[in-house]
């Protein structure tokens, strides 16, 4: 799931991560993406910082509330970081250049990984990569 307001940077990474061999779900604001959260349960969920309506918080808080046990990934430009304290627990990397699409290939097969390593109950919370 790719929650990320800019329509531009969000066509560059879902086709990125299509190419991967990634399912994409694209949301461009955050009461949207947490519908989507909702109604696909996504594995792994990469968050724009600075959503347009509902903020990147609310939408991860919200994702949490209604069960959702998957790894997120926050999309920022450096030296922002508008997560609540209990959002940040669940991130668990965050790309200061959301435009890096190898950092975030990083980001995200690390977040897989310890999801599959660890089973899916374990991964409540993340330590930031």
């Amino acid at each position: 799931m790719l929650v990320d307001s800019n329509i531009e940077r969000s066509r560059h990474l879902r086709e990125h991560l299509a190419s991967w061999g990634f399912a994409v779900t694209v949301a461009h604001d955050g009461y949207s993406g947490l519908r989507h959260i909702m109604s696909t349960w996504p594995e792994l969920i990469v968050v724009d910082a600075e959503l347009k309506g509902w903020s990147s918080s609310v939408v991860i808080d919200g994702a949490v509330r209604l069960g959702s046990r998957a790894p997120v990934i926050m999309l920022t430009e450096q030296g922002q970081n508008t997560a609540s304290r209990s959002s940040r627990r669940r991130v668990i990397g965050i790309i200061e250049n959301p435009n890096s699409v190898s950092e975030l290939r990083a980001v995200m097969m690390n977040a897989l990984s310890k999801v599959s390593n660890e089973g899916q109950g374990a991964g409540d919370n993340f330590d930031i990569a």
